[in-house]
């Protein structure tokens, strides 16, 4: 008895600990579910309805179930996947005497820029019928867009469930971009990523999230720059080539977690009793240069600017033609650095123009396995490719090999290009097709497909049906929108040919006709500048957008009276850009009017104090005005801020000169002859001074 009473006191606290425990469990989850119910009547839906929140991450399927047409369970993609996939429907049990073939991969498997209608997905749903017609063929196109081949593995393990008899493998491309665009999700526990995606299919993490996102800090719009609303989400989700350098290490953890990935889909189709096939990768060499560029060791900062001097210097050269010099100042850039991948690529396109096929291809080579922001599949991707299909008997299509082969047989040439790509990696329609053919070849090696190939006549009937069939509109939106990210990408050339492409498709579309001209201006093509800006004008007077660019070119050209129009209005639609009060300051300066100069100098600098070539033609101004100690302020800071060339230090000299300081003006000639000992007018006026001393 005494001992029974003595132990209770020992025993109680533990017991109250977890009463305490559980009914603080229970009444957090009562509030949870109160909260979730109050938010279900104000009409909150969860973030997972209309968006993955992880992009692929997170256990949210691809298919979500439907009601067929007589009531039967279908399968369609889910809606928040739609951002990255095609609209495909199925029937959840796969009917009798059907063989269901899976496409899955990246951007490419999509049908990018366009869609499933002419992805080689699309083609082969439109030939095998009439290759082998010993059953029913059901083809889904299941590539996501930047899907790397971790997520294409999750893909096909949800897709293993849906009775599969084939897979095709198209994922060459978005390595090096997810590991970038994800490289935080990589670091996490698999079990945070899980309890993340459950929590983000509630109610109250759809308010969080709203809460969140408003609380973030908004970027300044530059209003000349906005894309439509479709290309926005791609580039804002998108890691730019700033967030990469050379790493090897990196690299080759990529590379191995490929290899890994190849493996994981082949064991999975095998699981499933379905057989697989890998696509090996093609890419465009000749039109689409290296993403970024980086010297193998880093370079001091006056070896790299002389590197770059040398490489502008041969674009120049190649430009006007002059192939022999061009490739001169290639070699002066590589004897700096034999890695930097814009000198390579550089180097193929002289080469190229000189037809020297075989040395511009391995020139073209170089440049992509030195791109260090392989957006483009490396050599090295292939390789595993070809051994993991090597190891496991899996059939490989030699994409890429069969593509050089049909430019060399077509083109006399084996440097890929625009003929055969709308980008870097998206073939053409036509090359879509092609692909299909090809993939039904090796199946057909293999014995996975019966029958014989198409014949020419085929080809043609079938083209000519998906062609009917193809929205042209559409199509000619998607060109635009290609050429949108390539002008943000900074490659002006390639998105130029994709801006008039889509005029082509839609006539007299003005944002189609604004890249095209903007482009030409971009890449100094100035007398076709003119007359696409003209005709955008013809079109559309007011076209806002287009006011600074042509009002810039104007500039440039001497076109000063023109120019003011343009960049008056332009100033005034868009009152926070300095860019555009700078030009319009360069074109009141050139016309004589100082006093308005002045105003939109002034205006420009109080919107990018930074701003050097702002800073030289407001010290222009003001030695024009007399105001020559603000003038030498302002020269002084333009040199400070990006004008530190030889012209600058000149007309320094020359403000200071007539100021009355000699010495300084003696030291700013110098300077000026240090930077280009050729300058005439800082030899002749270092020469004025000295003259009276008898020097």
């Amino acid at each position: 008895m005494i001992f029974a009473l003595s132990a209770r006191p020992h025993y109680a606290p533990n017991g109250s600990r977890r009463r305490k425990f559980v009914f603080a469990l229970f009444a957090t989850l009562a509030f949870f579910l109160m909260l979730e119910s109050g938010l279900w009547l104000c009409g909150v839906t969860p973030v997972t309805q209309t968006q993955d929140p992880f992009s692929g991450f997170s256990q949210i399927p691809l298919f979500e179930p439907v009601d067929g047409p007589h009531g039967e369970p279908w399968l369609t993609t889910a809606t928040n996947k739609l951002v990255w996939f095609n609209d495909q429907t199925f029937p959840r049990q796969k009917p009798a005497g059907t063989r269901r073939v899976f496409c899955v991969g990246g951007s490419t498997t999509f049908g990018r820029p366009y869609w499933d209608a002419t992805s080689y997905s699309g083609w082969l749903r439109e030939f095998l019928p009439l290759v082998d017609d010993s059953c029913e063929w059901e083809v889904i196109n299941a590539g996501g867009v930047s899907y790397a081949s971790y997520r294409v593995a999750a893909v096909v393990e949800e897709l293993a469930q849906y009775d599969p008899d084939l897979f095709i493998v198209y994922s060459v491309h978005n390595e090096f971009l997810e590991r970038r665009t994800y490289a935080g999700m990589f670091e996490r526990p698999v079990a945070q990523v899980r309890v993340s995606a459950a929590l983000s299919q509630t109610r109250t993490w759809a308010v969080l999230d709203r809460i969140l996102s408003r609380s973030k800090p908004v970027e300044p719009i530059d209003a000349s720059n906005m894309l439509a609303e479709e290309v926005d989400e791609i580039l804002n989700a998108t890691v730019g080539p700033s967030a990469y350098h050379r790493d090897r290490e990196w690299h080759e953890g990529v590379l191995r977690h490929y290899e890994l990935n190849l493996q994981r889909m082949v064991a999975i189709a095998r699981g499933a009793d379905a057989k697989i096939v890998f696509v090996t990768p093609a890419s465009n060499l000749r039109d689409c240069s290296p993403f970024k560029s980086e010297p193998k060791q880093p370079l001091p900062e006056n070896q790299l600017t002389e590197l770059r001097f040398h490489l502008a210097f041969a674009e120049e050269q190649l430009a006007n033609g002059e192939f022999e010099d061009a490739l001169d100042s290639i070699d002066r850039a590589k004897s700096i650095d034999q890695r930097y991948a814009a000198v390579h690529f550089l180097h193929g396109k002289t080469l190229f123009a000189l037809g020297r096929m075989e040395e511009a291809l391995r020139a073209f080579e170089t440049a992509l396995a030195e791109d260090i922001c392989p957006l483009r599949a490396l050599p090295e991707i292939t390789e595993a490719i070809r051994r993991v299909a090597t190891q496991e008997k899996v059939p490989v299509v030699e994409f890429g090999a069969q593509l050089l082969q049909q430019s060399h047989e077509e083109l006399g040439h084996q440097c890929l290009g625009s003929e055969y790509f709308l980008d870097h990696v998206h073939p053409t329609v036509d090359v879509h097709r092609q692909l299909a053919l090809w993939i039904i070849e090796t199946l057909q090696r293999a014995e996975i497909v019966a029958g014989t190939a198409p014949t020419p006549a085929t080809v043609d009937v079938v083209a000519q049906r998906v062609d009917a069939r193809i929205d042209k509109t559409r199509q000619g939106i998607a060109l635009r929108n290609l050429a949108k990210v390539l002008s943000w990408a900074g490659k002006f050339d390639e998105a130029r040919l994709r801006a008039a492409d889509a005029l082509m498709l839609i006539e007299k579309d003005l944002e189609s006709q604004f890249l095209l001209a903007e482009c030409l201006r971009l890449t100094k093509r100035h007398e076709e500048a003119m007359l696409e800006f003209e005709r955008l004008f013809q079109w559309e007077p007011d076209y806002e957008r287009g006011y600074i660019p042509f009002g810039t070119l104007l500039l440039e050209q001497g076109h000063w009276a023109a120019a003011k129009v343009y960049l008056a209005m332009g100033a005034l639609l868009y009152p926070n850009r300095d860019d555009a009060h700078q030009a319009l300051g360069a074109v009141h300066l050139q016309l004589g009017e100082h006093e308005f100069a002045s105003q939109s100098l002034l205006e420009a600098k109080k919107l990018n104090p930074h701003n050097g070539n702002t800073l030289l033609l407001l010290a222009r101004t003001l030695l024009a005005t007399g105001e020559t100690g603000d003038a030498v302020v302002h020269y002084q800071q333009a040199i400070r801020f990006g004008k530190d060339d030889a012209d600058t230090h000149n007309e320094l000299g020359e403000a200071l000169l007539r100021g009355g300081d000699v010495n300084a003006a003696t030291a700013q000639f110098l300077a000026a002859l240090r930077l280009d000992p050729d300058h005439n007018g800082a030899r002749t006026n270092l020469d004025s001074v000295r003259e009276p001393s008898g020097k």
